[in-house]
């Protein structure tokens, strides 16, 4: 599911304007051989979408010294590219790419200690209508707010998610663009749950892929700061009385954050 997921990238504002304006009903679009490599073949006849791609060239920093100057990366201009959406597919049926919610119940205490984190950091908490999202974080009015419709194991990891945010993402932080934020937030929410022994791949594989746009430098980047933050998260929550773990001890315990740290990313490098 990560692997298409990571291949039907983004498409830039231009590209998204040409696509709309040639197949307005286009809803899933790649090129030939993307859509080869997922068991899938454009049909004879079907007439390409072109957009535009960029021609990078790699270029050598010749400074004059003797030590070895890593390529740089230039971009020349653009070329007309074709793609096509599914509709003029046919062949092997497509896993669902986007996001699962979660089932079930969510880990003794996980949900209280979290919470117990957001009110140290000055927000209130509630639970509510979200319009489309399961979360949000206002920090403007210093309030969170998750889904109320959701399940607890889908209602704690999206807190996690609200609590990087708050964390990570302050109007005292360094401003970032959208997809780092959300990248960010939930690739904490990952290693946070994955700590408390609350596997949520289904979830926060499919959401990191879309927003990060498979782009794995993205995911490096943030690398640093989710680490810290998750581990910041997890030593703050102390003992609960997880039937998961053993009793008494913090929930890191019944994985160790560095264990699913590790796992965190060799899943995202999977991508």
């Amino acid at each position: 599911m990560l692997i298409v997921a990571g291949r039907f990238h983004r498409y830039s504002a231009n590209n998204v304007l040409l696509i709309t304006l040639q197949r307005p009903d286009a809803s899933l679009v790649a090129g030939y051989g993307t859509w080869k490599s997922v068991d899938r073949h454009v049909r004879r006849g079907e007439r390409g979408i072109a957009i535009l791609a960029p021609v990078i060239s790699k270029v050598t920093d010749d400074r004059g010294d003797d030590e070895e100057q890593a390529p740089l990366r230039t971009l020349r201009g653009f070329r007309v590219v074709h793609v096509f959406d599914v509709s003029q597919t046919e062949g092997k049926p497509l896993p669902d790419t986007g996001p699962q919610l979660l089932a079930g119940g969510s880990p003794h205490g996980l949900w209280d200690a979290m919470a117990a984190q957001v009110h140290a950091a000055g927000f209130t908490l509630d639970r509510g209508h979200c319009g489309p999202a399961n979360g949000y974080t206002d920090h403007l009015h210093r309030h969170v707010r998750v889904r109320e419709d959701v399940s607890a194991a889908q209602a704690s990891k999206t807190l996690a998610h609200e609590l990087a945010h708050v964390l990570l993402h302050g109007p005292d932080e360094p401003l970032r663009p959208r997809e780092v934020a959300e990248v960010e937030a939930e690739s904490v929410a990952y290693v946070v749950a994955a700590a408390a022994g609350l596997p949520t791949e289904n979830y926060s594989v499919p959401y990191v892929a879309g927003w990060s746009a498979g782009d794995t430098d993205v995911l490096a980047e943030a690398a640093t700061r989710v680490l810290t933050t998750a581990r910041q998260i997890i030593e703050r929550s102390g003992p609960t009385p997880d039937p998961l773990s053993r009793r008494g001890e913090p929930f890191a315990r019944t994985q160790t954050h560095e264990r699913a740290a590790e796992h965190a990313i060799e899943v995202r490098q999977a991508s």
